[in-house]
């Protein structure tokens, strides 16, 4: 198996239908918003495979354009648990009139459980994305990066691909990790931890399981290569996400489809009362 710009920009245009879908068909604009960003990283890549370079040896390496799309897949990574778990905020449900007010209280709850876990991956995402400049102070990025067991961890800032690899490689400076310096593991933690903390939440552990699965230990299966497990993940995402909302297609519609959502903000009183009769 080998990737190439050419998947990935089909990929790009699949997340694309389907955000424009959810934001046409359903008042879900959260929702929307998260898959349209998990659209960009795949546009990204595509995008990336216009400035590869051979190896991290390569002059390639050296040009501002490669550096900079570097750098974007790298905040790109550090800012998916936050869109992830908005996702999921998406699909738990709004308060409403319909309910039962222990319903609403359940989702006042899910609402605010999440509002601490997106404020946490904002947080650990900063923290990630940090050790890439901390990486430049004196005596801060001293470990032998050809021994490191972390993702992406690199001695050049690079985006690239040689002939024995599946996809695309991401190479990124990092500072040591300490006390007071997250390793890249905060990233699974924040990605992962959420699903089991609200295990009550319905299908909740599920979805972690089939999320891991698919995701980084897919990408491991595939490739052995830290450099390229991350990007190989990333490329998967769209298609995990369509697969989910594929399944769950009809619910969608039915709770935040626009005409339904229209006519419940037609069933006032008087409605009901015609009703009854």
């Amino acid at each position: 198996m080998c990737f190439n710009g050419y998947m990935s920009g089909g990929f790009a245009l699949l997340g694309l239908f389907v955000a424009g879908w959810i934001h046409h068909k359903t008042n879900n604009t959260k929702l929307a918003a998260g898959v349209f960003f998990f659209f960009t990283m795949e546009a990204l890549q595509a995008v990336q495979y216009l400035y590869l370079a051979a190896d991290l040896k390569s002059p390639v390496c050296d040009t501002l354009v490669n550096k900079v799309l570097t750098v974007l897949g790298f905040a790109h990574i550090c800012a998916q648990p936050y869109f992830c778990h908005l996702i999921n905020e998406a699909l738990s449900g709004e308060p409403s009139r319909n309910n039962s007010a222990e319903h609403n209280a359940k989702l006042m709850k899910y609402r605010n459980q999440y509002a601490v876990v997106k404020r946490l991956c904002i947080i650990g995402g900063f923290l990630i994305f940090m050790r890439f400049p901390l990486s430049y102070v004196p005596g801060w990025n001293t470990a032998d990066v050809t021994k490191s067991n972390e993702w992406i961890r690199g001695k050049e800032l690079c985006t690239f691909k040689t002939e024995s690899m599946v996809h695309l490689g991401w190479s990124v400076p990092f500072a040591d990790g300490t006390y007071n310096i997250q390793g890249v593991g905060l990233h699974a933690f924040l990605m992962f931890a959420p699903f089991f903390a609200l295990y009550e939440k319905k299908g909740m552990v599920i979805q972690g399981l089939f999320l891991y699965a698919t995701g980084p230990f897919a990408a491991s299966m595939i490739t052995s290569n830290l450099l390229e497990q991350a990007s190989i993940w990333c490329f998967f995402s769209i298609a995990q996400i369509s697969i989910m909302l594929f399944l769950i297609r009809e619910t969608l519609i039915v709770k935040w489809g626009k005409a339904g959502k229209a006519l419940d903000k037609l069933k006032g009183p008087e409605t009901k009362a015609v009703k009854k009769h």
